[in-house]
C-alpha cells in the first residue's frame, strides 16, 4: 500500500508458515488461527512454506481492484 491509501488489514493463517514484514518488525504466522492486523502501513509478505492465508481488508477502496 505504498500509494498512501489507508485501509485496515487482517491476515489469518489457515495452514503453512507465513511471514508479514511491517516497518520495524516481522510477524511469523505458524499455528492455525495466528493472525496479524495493521492499518495504513507499507508491508510485504513471504510464504515460508506452502500456505493458505485469509486476508480481509476494509474499507473497500474504489478503483483498487484489478481485473483478472
Amino acid at each position: 500500500m505504498g500509494d498512501g491509501r489507508k485501509a485496515h488489514a487482517l491476515l489469518m493463517l489457515i495452514s503453512g508458515r507465513f511471514r508479514v514484514d511491517l516497518p520495524g518488525q516481522s510477524v511469523v504466522l505458524v499455528n492455525q488461527g495466528d493472525y496479524v492486523a495493521f492499518h495504513g502501513v507499507d508491508h510485504s509478505w513471504y510464504a515460508e512454506e506452502d500456505s493458505v492465508v485469509l486476508t480481509v481488508r476494509w474499507p473497500s477502496i474504489p478503483g483498487y481492484a484489478q481485473a483478472l
